[in-house]
């Protein structure tokens, strides 16, 4: 290897003129003119597995780095600039302009960090890039761009000049049936507002003098237009229809070719006989809405989905893995990790897998996962899941849990598999619409022959059966459930709560009843110190640092809830010698003090005691600590209350929720639980499947039961409720047996998910009641003959988009 030289570039061979960065590779120190050598020297390092510098101007990643700017071409490129910072965007494109457009794409062939940052770089020298960043460990980038200096393909060919390949974040399919929908709208409605143009010229009267033959021959351009609009901007719909109709299901597209092909068909006639009374406005038209209702439904979902796509998108797909080889790690395949496996994670990555910190420290962002917002302090010996970014630090991990059986995994098959399942409510709307369709056919037949019989011509009866088929459409109907689902799972999700049945919503407004498990769901379900009571001269703080002395590496549970306590307040145990454990406590000396901890009639001479571990009717241990035979401090241990417990159970009972309070521990502690937080029911000493017992008895009495739980011990009890909530433990996501899951692991989210399931189960009725009423009212005006086909199209269009903004109402940012 080269012999770094501390006057110039160990890349491009510059003079460090105006910096000096530096890398250590082995226990080598590498010295670069600028950022942008040293990351492409990274790269280099990581490409091979024996890597030779000597070579490294002579490969075509330098070459492509030169070409793009990333590395100096001369020292006239080395200006005074801070190299880290990604190149600032010009003054006439800003990031936060509504003129600016963003574009996603998933790049592969990155294998190190500095590969985003290369790209982040080379984009950012892209003439009319406001703003890139790439993230190496879930292969994205994201970009926002002014489309009068530059469109996506030039953005791409960026990329792809450096060897990596972009594609569409949504897959290439995606992504082309999205652009080729909005390219057949663009040119649906230009044809069908020149349609419209020479139709009014027609109705106008401006040829009232002309012949048939010379109405005739001025329409052909309609009619082209027309046929154009039919066969290319109707083709998808006609698909649709024809297999709905040899499903037996028919949907909204049979009823708009219904109406569109008929108001086609006849003006065809028309036009043939030489009449001028075409519809085919109506029927280009009808196409172009639909068109454009479908492209505003699909804006509307993507928006909805907004928060669940960047979840999914956190899995990362690589992983730092580390061996005897590379201790430092060496980027590989995510699906190469195996529990037991070490791996790095460094500063702005995502976690790929569950495991325990084995080296170093750093604070994570878990506000992915749990939807708390506030960083942790992770270091050696604490555990840490996939799917949270840490800020800073530098950790190495051992894998735990990996793949689907890791956190994120389990989360990411939950919500793909509840926006898969489908609903009772949705099933029967869609029951609702196969029996609509052949109706609303049957009504417009009727119209025909009613009207006829009351004295109209038959254009005149065919007329108001048309605008019937065109104001009858189910579009309102087929999209009111589907797209409140995903919203209410999306507004979920940001709060922390992972759903997985949507029915859930609608089960969790309709209870009276609440049943709470105690161990882990209003407790942490660990025994620890839960007070400290100086009885003497000293402090808290004093008395806990001679406990902690004491118990020093004592295997009691005692010992090791102390030890953790002080650890957590960084409090320094005192030094103590002679120490001895005896059956009931420990013993020592400290300075001239004789210390004794444990039950009162070891610590304290002439009081009685029992083990110092013993529950007392309250539900605590309580320890005692002496010195030379007088109290000094009184310790209290027992499983805490979750913090806000005791305003949730308030805020049930002001509900008039009835509560309940059910554990397999004993019945005192499970009593003096319930009276702490004040719910007026409870029973201990209750094995799994007696909880479920008892949710299925208040069933009997004829109460709708939630059951709260920890997901695990309390399956079969949260299987018989009405709703399940699971407070979030560890890795119990994929064997949990409730609907909803509180990743914060904290049960007063269940207050949060009742207000969400409200305001969800309102969307979906006023979804449904707004497209019953609307085609309640319209259906009999359109029969009436008060309005004509073109209105008729218009309205059915703005039902659906009723039903969608108010629909987006759920999804607004605060």
């Amino acid at each position: 290897m080269t012999t770094p030289r501390p006057d110039s570039c160990d890349l491009c061979g510059l003079p460090l003129r105006f910096g000096n960065y530096t890398a250590e590779y082995g226990a080598q120190r590498f010295a670069f003119c600028c950022a942008g050598c040293r990351m492409v020297y990274a790269m280099l390092m990581e490409a091979s597995e024996s890597p030779d510098p000597s070579q490294f101007k002579a490969s075509d990643l330098y070459r492509r780095c030169l070409e793009a700017g990333v590395v100096p071409a001369s020292e006239a490129d080395l200006e005074p600039v801070d190299h880290d910072v990604l190149p600032a965007p010009q003054p006439a494109c800003n990031a936060a302009d509504t003129q600016t457009l963003p574009v996603q794409w998933v790049v592969s062939g990155m294998w190190c960090p500095a590969c985003a940052w290369v790209v982040e770089t080379a984009l950012g020298k892209v003439d009319g890039v406001c703003h890139a960043t790439c993230d190496f460990s879930t292969d994205r980038l994201n970009c926002r761009y002014d489309p009068k200096k530059t469109d996506p393909d030039t953005i791409a060919a960026a990329v792809g000049s450096l060897g990596y390949s972009p594609l569409p974040a949504g897959g290439d399919a995606g992504s082309a049936l999205e652009r080729r929908a909005f390219i057949r709208l663009v040119i649906c409605a230009l044809l069908s507002s020149n349609v419209m143009m020479l139709s009014w010229s027609l109705y106008s009267g401006f040829f009232t003098f002309l012949s048939s033959q010379d109405i005739r021959f001025i329409s052909w351009p309609i009619v082209v237009l027309a046929t154009v609009v039919m066969v290319y901007g109707g083709g998808p719909l006609l698909r649709k229809s024809w297999w709905g109709l040899r499903s037996a299901a028919p949907g909204m597209e049979t009823l708009v070719c219904l109406g569109a092909g008929t108001a086609y068909i006849y003006s065809l006639h028309n036009f043939w006989v030489g009449s001028w009374h075409l519809y085919f406005d109506t029927a280009t038209m009808l196409i172009t809405l639909v068109l454009l209702g479908k492209m505003l439904e699909s804006k509307a979902k993507s928006n909805v989905r907004k928060d669940l796509e960047g979840f999914l998108a956190l899995q990362p797909t690589k992983v730092r893995l580390c061996s005897t080889r590379f201790p430092d790690g060496r980027f590989v395949d995510l699906s190469q990790l195996a529990p037991g496996d070490r791996f790095r994670v460094a500063a702005n990555e995502v976690v790929p897998a569950d495991g325990r910190v084995l080296a170093g420290t750093g604070v994570v962002d878990t506000s992915a996962v749990t939807g708390e917002s506030r960083p942790e302090t992770v270091g050696q010996g604490n555990g840490i899941t996939s799917g949270t970014r840490l800020i800073k630090g530098d950790i190495t991990v051992e894998a735990v849990r990996v793949g689907t059986d890791a956190l994120l995994g389990q989360m990411i098959q939950i919500i793909e598999s509840g926006l898969a399942k489908r609903t009772p409510i949705e099933s029967r709307t869609d029951r609702w619409l196969a029996v609509f369709v052949p109706v609303m056919a049957g009504l417009a037949a009727a119209t025909v022959v009613l009207a006829h019989a009351m004295g109209l011509t038959w254009e005149q009866a065919f007329v108001r059966s048309l605008t019937v088929l065109v104001i009858a459409c189910p579009c309102a109907l087929g999209i009111a459930i589907p797209l409140a689902r995903v919203a209410g799972m999306s507004a979920a999700g940001r709060q922390g709560i992972l759903v997985r049945d949507f029915e859930a919503f609608e089960r969790a407004t309709s209870v009276d009843s609440v049943v709470f498990d105690k161990t882990g769901t209003l407790t942490y379900g660990r025994w620890a110190l839960t007070g400290v009571k100086p009885l003497g001269n000293k402090s808290a703080e004093d008395v806990l640092a001679l406990a902690a002395g004491l118990e020093l590496d004592v295997d009691h549970a005692v010992a090791r809830a102390l030890t953790a306590f002080v650890k957590a307040e960084g409090i320094e145990p005192a030094r103590v010698r002679q120490r001895r454990v005896e059956e009931k406590g420990v013993k020592g000396f400290c300075g001239a003090d004789a210390l004794k901890i444990g039950a009162a009639g070891f610590a304290l001479p002439g009081k009685n005691g029992d083990n110092p571990a013993a529950v007392q009717p309250d539900g605590l241990s309580r320890v005692y600590l002496s010195a030379n035979g007088h109290a000094c401090a009184l310790f209290e241990f027992g499983d805490a209350l979750r913090p806000g417990v005791i305003e949730l159970v308030g805020a049930l009972q002001k509900k008039g929720i009835d509560l309940h309070l059910v554990s397999g521990d004993g019945q005192d502690t499970t009593q003096t639980v319930a009276r702490q937080v004040g719910i007026p029911s409870a029973r201990g000493g209750l094995l799994p499947a007696e909880k479920a017992d008892y949710v299925a008895r208040l069933q009997a009495c004829g109460a709708r039961v939630a059951m709260v739980g920890d997901g695990i011990n309390d399956a079969p009890a949260l299987a018989m409720a009405d709703f399940s909530a699971a407070v979030h433990r560890h890795a119990a996501l994929a064997r949990q047996a409730a609907a909803v899951t509180f990743m914060r692991s904290d049960p007063a989210q269940f207050l949060d998910f009742l207000a969400l399931a409200q305001k969800v189960n309102a969307k979906v009725a006023q979804n449904l009641g707004c497209a019953w009423i609307y085609n309640m009212l319209s259906i009999p005006i359109a029969m009436s003959g008060w309005l004509n086909p073109l209105v008729a199209a218009t309205a059915m269009l703005l039902s659906s988009l009723t039903v969608i903004g108010n629909t987006l109402l759920l999804v607004r940012r605060r």
